[in-house]
């Protein structure tokens, strides 16, 4: 019985087996196997008595959100990104990976927001509250994406980060931008509660330019001069141009976190700030809001991300997001920036484990596992191993999912699964009586052993009904037929079949007789070739030589006596063959003695 949590509270299972004693196994990536279990001593062992009642199983799985329909559609559209990257950067020179990497980090935002216009879209028709969960994690991973774009993979020269901080909190804080269209909207703007907060909150995210020293002096100056003192909106916004940092703190109720304080903050303290000092600038705007006891798991993120610390931002954005996509996808593209730096070494580990995780939960999905494979492929030895134990107990349930499973493995050289799907399915076709189809696995499987057992079964059934099981099939086996004797005969029989009735009767008859005589035919079909060999040994022309008459001699002699034999221990094996045999067994001997004859003239009469 299959149980799945939507949410991190408590969770019961209405059963009074299970309810007295539990015991649970983990059974993979967030699911666990809960079942009745109670510890006895050797003396209770004794003495116990069985449970009263069915006992269950039960498979407890935590809802992930991977299996929303947005997630469904950033997956399939992101390993076409992720595949594209992988082969690239083995290919791309040293000097041309960050671009790349720059332009594949975009293409996962790119999809991340339009997942997030998917989820702005369809909030009418859906439950509101998962919706609402949903878009606050896509703006999250939006954000932290955005950042480890900014700070670790489009590092500009010199570390100057700055103007990249800037752009990234005007893209993803727009209150400021809410005011000023709302002051604007009004018939007197500068009249609207709106138009100073919007003022305030456009100087605080404006463009830098490297003029920046020039009017902040100017401002000073006219600030000291007392020139906006008859308007005390104007001299607010004078001392925010000065840096002062009195009035950007009284500020911040217009700002939506500490790191739009910082940047709001440095843009007009110091606006040349490198990347590895932005750790005390977020350390200070953290005070300034009230410390770390005010800071969120995601402003964890955030921070691991500013002190530069892959390890600790991989970690946090763990225990943020409740999917394993990101941390995935992000820890590759940190892997393929700086894995091998000093310090850095432990990324290529790390990113083979995170891998695993992801396509762990992929594969273990019936409509997902095939995206799950392609990245196992990139996983090394363990990638290999695991996609092996998924290919082998995927479910066979249609022809298609089967042909996609042997595509998968075929690609990957997976022989061993092949021909164990291939073995499964001939074995099912089988039991439902489907031969055609059974001998066509069978082949592909190349077992011996099982594609002769269906030979005799179709050669069995044509002695029975004078007809051959997908005839087309025995037609086209080409080389597979060498799989088994029997096999081998039955693809032989069948073009003997096909000479006979396009009237080539003398290659026919040289077929027919080196089957006989290369002992490839079971016993029990010994009959039915003399009685296909009758209407030769009565053509006109003798098609058959005075040799093979004597090979059809020797046939006919061993076949008499071994019925004579099986006759006197009980029933023939093939009863409807002996007995067409037979009747007929006179009419053979009498037209070998005829074709001799014929053949013998025949044959001296062209060596004259």
């Amino acid at each position: 019985m299959n149980m799945v949590s939507k949410n991190s509270g408590r969770w019961s299972i209405k059963d009074p087996v299970i309810a007295k004693d539990m015991h649970g196994v983990i059974g993979g990536i967030s699911t666990l196997m809960v079942f009745p279990h109670k510890a006895h001593s050797e003396a209770e062992k004794e003495t116990q008595s069985k449970t009263e009642g069915p006992v269950k199983m039960y498979q407890v799985e935590s809802f992930s959100w991977l299996w929303s329909r947005q997630a469904r559609k950033l997956i399939n559209e992101s390993v076409g990104t992720y595949l594209s990257l992988q082969a690239a950067v083995k290919e791309a020179e040293p000097d041309e990976c960050k671009p790349l990497l720059v332009k594949k980090c975009r293409e996962y935002r790119s999809m991340i927001q339009a997942c997030v216009e998917d989820v702005n879209m369809s909030q009418e028709c859906e439950d509101q509250e998962e919706i609402k969960a949903c878009g606050q994690l896509l703006y999250k991973m939006e954000l932290i994406l955005s950042l480890i774009e900014i700070l670790f993979i489009d590092i500009k020269p010199g570390g100057l980060v700055l103007g990249q901080l800037v752009m990234w909190i005007r893209v993803h804080f727009t209150q400021c931008i809410e005011k000023k269209n709302e002051a604007m909207e009004s018939d007197h703007p500068h009249l609207h509660p709106a138009y100073w907060e919007a003022v305030y909150g456009g100087v605080s995210v404006a463009e830098f330019t490297v003029r920046w020293q020039h009017w902040q002096s100017e401002c000073e100056r006219r600030l000291q001069e007392g020139h906006f003192t008859t308007c005390h909106q104007l001299q607010t916004v004078c001392k925010i141009l000065c840096g002062n940092q009195q009035t950007i703190n009284s500020l911040i109720d217009l700002m939506d976190t500490w790191y739009h304080l910082m940047v709001s903050t440095l843009l007009f303290t110091c606006p040349t700030v490198k990347l590895f000092r932005l750790h005390n600038a977020a350390q200070d705007a953290i005070t300034s809001i009230g410390g770390e006891q005010r800071t969120t798991p995601l402003d964890n993120v955030l921070l691991a991300a500013m002190e530069a610390d892959t390890h600790q931002v991989i970690k946090e954005c763990q225990q943020v997001l409740d999917n394993t996509w990101f941390t995935a996808h992000v820890t590759d593209l940190l892997c393929h920036t700086m894995g091998q730096k000093t310090g850095q070494k432990f990324l290529p580990e790390l990113r083979e484990s995170l891998l695993l995780d992801y396509a762990s939960v992929l594969v273990s999905h019936s409509s997902l596992w095939q995206v799950g494979i392609l990245y196992l492929d990139h996983c090394g030895a363990s990638g290999i191993a695991m996609s092996q134990m998924v290919l082998q107990r995927l479910p066979l349930t249609d022809d298609s999912c089967v042909h996609k499973i042997i595509q998968m493995a075929s690609d990957r050289n997976f022989d061993s699964i092949i021909v164990g799907v291939c073995r499964i399915m001939g074995r099912r076709a089988l039991s439902q009586g489907r031969l055609g189809s059974a001998i066509w696995w069978g082949v592909r499987s190349r077992d011996a052993a099982f594609t002769s057992h269906l030979a005799h079964q179709i050669l069995h059934k044509y002695v029975a009904e004078g007809r051959f099981e997908s005839s087309q099939l025995l037609d086209h086996l080409g080389p597979a037929m060498l799989l088994s004797d029997t096999l081998t005969f039955l693809g032989k029989y069948r073009e003997f079949h096909m000479m006979y009735q396009d009237g080539n009767f003398q290659d026919a008859a040289t077929l027919l007789v080196s089957l006989i005589s290369s002992k490839l035919a079971p016993e029990y079909f010994w009959p039915v070739l003399l009685l296909d060999a009758l209407p030769l040994l009565k053509s006109e022309e003798p098609v058959i030589s005075a040799e093979q008459t004597y090979e059809l001699m020797y046939c006919l002699h061993n076949l008499h006596n071994h019925t004579c034999k099986r006759g006197k221990q009980g029933p023939l094996e093939n009863e409807v063959a002996s007995s067409a045999f037979i009747e007929k067994e006179r009419d053979i001997r009498l037209a070998l003695s005829n074709n001799l004859a014929r053949a013998i003239i025949h044959e001296g009469s062209i060596e004259n």
